[in-house]
């Protein structure tokens, strides 16, 4: 057995202790900072899982994945509740695809907290074969217990096919998805975690013996009526001891969209948890969808969308690299998480990322001005002018508000080329393709 390791102290990469909270320059986001999101490679788990999506095959995954390792990206993120097992699975064929030399670098994180058995009661570990019927008939039952937590691990192992998972993530307990307060059997299942005989006790020890690297959260941090709220999240940082978490995986609550989650990264920045952000475009709506957190966007917010998309432009950026740029703002912020659905959406993913490095701070100064910011929201300071450099232009002033229209228009993201990827994949903006894996 292995030996047990020496008490732990938080995980603090240096810039998360020193810097402001949020970073005075642009990020200069790489690949390697980017998370695949592998939710959208498999299809929806149903009424017991996140919805009922189509089955885009395994080819598309394998060709994904090796698209995602192509350019760079090393991380990739699933849970036994995207697609009832089916994205893990999905997962796991497309590693299994890889030569050794491709899985050597790679880093799998996976949830626990639903397990998923067959209609008879197996646990559903075997290949689901491509038969939507069977996959939307297995069972989701909670748990978040130390034993619930081991039981879960070996079921995704069996469905990825590796030996074992970088991190394993604490998923959305009193989640409104299946467990909503106000309910006669609603159980708090953030008090079970944290417990005698808890999850959270169950993750550190599977860390000290070495099956699992890094202990996790992958929880909800907006405040919409079908989703959690950041006070779980906050609950579980603050009372499981010191050193638990190495990261939280923060889905919805910091975009352009919405800030909801900004006391969460602050309370994550001050204990030294690193934060995973996803959601960066809202589900769709900041890519040309037209959902927002996993719904219809409601005229408002379509309409702030609209307004985002014309301040990018007068600024010379697309709408989704700002979106990336002021997911990564705050310094605690690691890695950014984005669902992709296929090999062009990797493309157009990563050319966002490296247009993000560009936007700088006069753009938030912008949306402030616009009240598309809140004026309170920190954001970085203006950055100094190279001594001898002639004043910046200004921007262009902004137009008016327009008419609300019936959609985001997709052509205002502003670069050759990115409406007609957009209306190519059009389909899976619909569906939610480019939202962050949600820790649904």
């Amino acid at each position: 057995p292995r030996p047990r390791r020496a008490a732990r102290q938080p995980f603090v990469h240096a810039h998360m202790a020193d810097a402001p909270f949020l970073s005075p320059h642009p990020r200069a986001l790489a690949p390697s900072d980017i998370v695949l999101g592998a939710i959208w490679i498999a299809p929806g788990g149903g009424e017991q899982g996140d919805g009922a999506r189509g089955d885009p095959g395994q080819d598309n995954a394998t060709a994904t994945v090796s698209a995602a390792i192509a350019h760079g990206v090393r991380e990739f993120d699933t849970a036994p509740w995207y697609g009832a097992g089916a994205s893990e699975e999905r997962l796991g064929g497309a590693i299994a695809a890889l030569s050794e030399e491709q899985r050597q670098p790679l880093q799998v994180g996976t949830k626990a907290g639903r397990l998923y058995t067959e209609a008879d009661g197996r646990e559903a570990t075997g290949p689901f074969g491509g038969d939507l019927h069977a996959l939307r008939t297995r069972v989701c039952t909670n748990d978040y217990s130390a034993a619930g937590a081991r039981r879960s691990l070996a079921a995704s192992l069996a469905r990825l096919g590796v030996p074992r998972v970088h991190t394993l993530r604490i998923h959305d307990p009193n989640d409104n998805s299946n467990n909503r307060r106000g309910d006669p059997h609603f159980a708090d299942e953030v008090a079970e975690a944290l417990g005698e005989g808890g999850m959270v006790d169950g993750l550190r020890a599977m860390r000290d013996e070495g099956a699992i690297s890094q202990v996790g959260l992958g929880m909800n941090c907006n405040r919409m009526p079908h989703q959690g709220v950041p006070e779980e999240i906050e609950r579980l940082v603050k009372g499981a001891p010191q050193g638990t978490f190495d990261s939280a995986l923060l889905a919805g609550g910091w975009n352009l969209l919405s800030q909801d989650g900004l006391a969460t990264l602050q309370l994550c920045a001050r204990c030294g948890v690193a934060v995973h952000v996803a959601g960066v475009f809202a589900s769709g709506l900041l890519v040309g969808g037209d959902t927002f957190a996993y719904k219809a966007a409601p005229p408002e917010v379509v309409d702030r969308a609209r307004r985002w998309g014309e301040l990018a432009a007068a600024h010379g950026h697309d709408l989704p690299a700002v979106a990336v740029a002021f997911a990564a703002l705050p310094a605690v912020v690691t890695r950014v998480v984005v669902g992709m659905a296929s090999p062009g959406q990797v493309e157009q993913t990563l050319a966002w990322v490296e247009q993000s490095r560009r936007v700088g701070g006069e753009v938030w100064r912008a949306a402030k001005q616009a009240g598309l910011l809140d004026a309170s929201l920190p954001t970085p300071p203006p950055e100094p002018e190279p001594a001898g450099a002639s004043p910046r232009a200004a921007a262009p002033p902004l137009p008016a508000p327009a008419s609300l229209p019936t959609s985001p228009p997709a052509a205002r993201l502003g670069v050759d080329g990115v409406v007609a990827r957009l209306e190519e994949l059009r389909g899976w903006g619909s569906a939610g393709a480019w939202g962050a894996a949600p820790a649904l």
